[in-house]
């Protein structure tokens, strides 16, 4: 009888060229999910016109991206595990149905927040999805920046809508014409999402024929034993509370980016730049990493993860606390450039931090770690977003990120460090 470890030495492993029209399908669709998440944040009092709410009304469609994951990511994971193609053709369909909901709904606010909440439930089979995805489908050394380009597509989807709504918006001040761009940007989302949804259908599939890597291939913890091992420890807590502090203040931070900068007089082509830049350095810095992490493991050599975290941590931290200190004497060419700067500390460690996390608590199940640790910063995210739009707290919204990232900062620079218990087993059964 051929036990476990024989059984994966002499299994067969092979990537299938399919793999990218996998990941290129996931991309489109977390594209198109995003578009709603911040498609109002530069043009929050347009918004607010065009629904006949407040500002903070309007920031409530974006929690509903929030609370949605919250509450219901843990019951996606299963579905996913069983069937990736079905689940992600369901949320890409509700997903769809969400934006044609926005757009139907012209200017009822209870009928948009409806649709919000259905594009939030699309969410909740993506956030957890790429490490999944990479490891499903893609061998060991092109799991990191398969990670990393299903991750910030997703950032790609928030850019482009910023950059629509503030070059379309930057000089719009009759009603009817704010009336009528609005309901042009809906369409034209809605119209995103039903292509998306038709490359998920097409392209997307379950699983390949024969595993691409030894981890693919292997048993992994079943959910429950996996949840627990992620609460098990001091160490491992404090990591999943690092990461997800950081994850949930850079969401937070381009959400309510157009508040944070309202105090100090800034125009919605203003907020659109610095939005743009802060979002574009996150996506090119995460994912040229990713292609030097997966060029290291390609090479037998252990990635620098701390090394790169840590970094990419100190560069978003000190870019915040510089801008929190020079905001008020600078012009707003000084305040964009800290902005990339945030961006590309904040942003680009993202899918190094679920490798990393996946790689520390190996052979607990994937999906179920990065599952939880993007529930942890859904809440995260939804409570900075809420205090940061309280009006105590408008002119100190930077201070308050801050301090809601100081001790986890402190940990992860002097208490972290990566494990590499996948790499290592994958790298021995390789060589045996």
């Amino acid at each position: 009888m051929v036990g476990p470890e024989e059984a994966l030495k002499t299994q067969e492993y092979k990537a299938y060229r399919w793999r990218w029209l996998v990941l290129f399908a996931f991309c489109t669709f977390t594209f198109s999910n995003a578009l709603g998440f911040v498609q109002y944040s530069p043009i929050l009092s347009l918004a607010a016109e065009y629904y006949g709410v407040t500002d903070q009304d309007i920031v409530w469609f974006s929690n509903c991206y929030y609370i949605t994951y919250v509450v219901f990511c843990p019951f996606t994971i299963r579905p996913l595990e069983k069937r990736l193609d079905l689940s992600l053709f369901l949320a890409a369909f509700v997903t769809t149905l969400g934006q044609w909901f926005i757009y139907i709904a012209q200017q009822t606010y209870s009928f948009a927040l409806v649709g919000f909440i259905l594009i939030g439930m699309g969410q909740i089979f993506i956030l957890a999805a790429p490490a999944y995805i990479s490891d499903r489908w893609f061998p060991m050394h092109e799991r990191t920046v398969s990670t990393s380009l299903g991750s910030f597509f997703n950032l790609v989807g928030l850019n482009f809508s910023i950059v629509y709504a503030s070059i379309t918006f930057q000089n719009v001040t009759d009603h009817n014409e704010i009336v009528d761009q609005i309901d042009f940007m809906n369409l034209l989302f809605a119209i995103f999402t039903s292509l998306a949804f038709i490359f998920c259908v097409t392209m997307i599939r379950n699983k390949p024929a024969t595993p691409p890597s030894i981890s693919a291939a292997s048993e992994k913890m079943l959910i429950l034993p996996s949840f627990k091992r992620a609460f098990r420890s001091f160490e491992s807590i404090m990591d999943l509370l690092t990461f997800s502090m950081f994850i949930g203040v850079s969401w937070a931070y381009m959400v309510v980016i157009a508040i944070l900068l309202a105090p100090f007089n800034y125009t919605t082509e203003q907020i659109g730049y610095v939005s743009i830049v802060y979002a574009a350095t996150g996506a090119v810095g995460g994912t040229l990493a990713s292609i030097y992490v997966d060029y290291q493991i390609k090479n037998n050599s252990k990635p620098h993860y701390d090394y790169l975290i840590k970094g990419f941590l100190t560069i978003g931290v000190a870019g915040i606390l510089i801008k929190a200190l020079i905001i008020n004497y600078v012009n707003d060419t000084v305040i964009v450039v800290l902005s990339g700067i945030i961006g590309f500390g904040l942003n680009s460690f993202l899918p190094l931090a679920l490798q990393c996390y996946i790689e520390k608590l190996f052979p607990s199940f994937e999906l179920v770690l990065t599952t939880a640790i993007m529930q942890m910063s859904n809440l995260f995210g939804f409570i900075l977003n809420y205090i940061l739009i309280l009006e105590v707290f408008l002119d100190v919204g930077l201070w308050v990120i801050l301090v809601a990232m100081g001790p986890f900062y402190l940990y992860l620079i002097f208490g972290y460090k990566t494990k590499f218990l996948r790499l290592e087993m994958e790298q021995q059964a390789a060589a045996a």
